[in-house]
């Protein structure tokens, strides 16, 4: 099965791109530019512009599946400037559907939308469904719902098939400390430095954590079509607020830190989103196998192991 990826430098896109090449498989990536990904087993990296037809149309030639992950902001600066938004998520995304159907090659695309940006607000805090009502409170939400609906019209007129996968908060590597996404990856790479953990938003927003581990599992189960299209919640079914998972990495780190409040940031930001994944648990036999504590326990002992190896070497 030949399997593309787009969007393999991002956070999810790197660890599912290492995942797919420890096998057997044959990976071909779309990238801007030569990147780290080109030194990993089993992989080709396409070189091209997503807005050109010509480079998208060479890219998805031959290809059976396509993982599409790419996008260039996040819920809290995609209100910025929202016409950029659409010219740097949408409108690329439309390019390489666009190609698809010149090609006629009808893949399979499994396309990562957002488990936590897409829905209409839950006053009673019920588990979302993939069947609740979506009404996006930010500009990010709302590109990956109108990409949904694009990918819905387009398996609908026989061009493709498509799962669509409603990813809750992912965590499982350490994210660079400027980020403002990625509550726990971002938290732990700035205990294991000495800084105080930047806390956005209201301490009490809950979220849906999901592992990597978890997610992968989920991707490799979706890229074999079910149905022409189909949308699938991929989160733990657990709600846990910030200062939950604060809680969580002080018990497991052994050690207090500080943490820096900016609760006026990001006031739209929903306080409560857990995923029901019931669909995917009936339909492809899904079920997250890494708890909370145990991933961010593993994900505390990989770095330490990788600082003490650095420090070795430093010496």
């Amino acid at each position: 099965m030949a399997t593309g990826i787009v969007g393999a430098t991002g956070f999810i896109g790197s660890y599912l791109c290492q995942q797919l090449s420890c096998g057997h498989q044959a990976l071909r990536i779309f990238a801007r530019g030569e990147a780290k990904i080109s030194s990993l087993s089993n992989t080709q990296v396409f070189l091209g512009n997503l807005l050109s037809g010509p480079d998208c149309e060479r890219f998805a030639s031959g290809l059976d599946v396509i993982h599409y992950l790419a996008h260039t902001n996040n819920p809290f600066n995609s209100d910025e400037d929202q016409a950029a938004g659409v010219a740097l998520n949408l409108v690329p995304f439309l390019t390489l559907l666009s190609a698809i159907r010149r090609l006629a090659s009808k893949p399979h695309i499994v396309y990562f939308s957002s488990g936590g940006a897409v829905y209409a607000p839950s006053p009673a805090r019920v588990p979302y469904s993939e069947c609740d009502p979506c009404a996006p409170g930010t500009s990010y939400g709302i590109l990956k719902l109108t990409a949904e609906q694009y990918l819905r019209l387009a398996a609908e007129r026989g061009e493709l098939t498509a799962t669509v996968l409603r990813v809750g908060n992912a965590y499982g590597t350490l994210l660079p400390q400027y980020r403002t996404q990625g509550l726990i990856g971002v938290a732990l790479n700035q205990i294991l430095h000495q800084k105080p953990v930047r806390v956005f938003g209201n301490a009490e927003n809950v979220r849906d954590y999901v592992h990597l581990q978890d997610v992968t599992a989920m991707v490799k189960m979706a890229s074999t079509p079910h149905r022409p299209f189909d949308i699938v919640n991929v989160g733990s079914g657990q709600g846990h607020s910030v200062n939950d998972v604060l809680s969580v990495i002080r018990d497991c780190h052994g050690s207090p830190f500080n943490t820096q409040r900016d609760a006026g940031s990001a006031p739209w930001l929903p306080d409560w989103v857990v995923l029901d994944n019931s669909y995917a648990q009936r339909e492809f036999g899904w079920i997250p196998g890494v708890s909370l504590r145990a991933g961010i326990a593993a994900m505390l002992a990989d770095s330490n192991t990788e600082l003490r190896a650095a420090a070795a070497v430093a010496k």
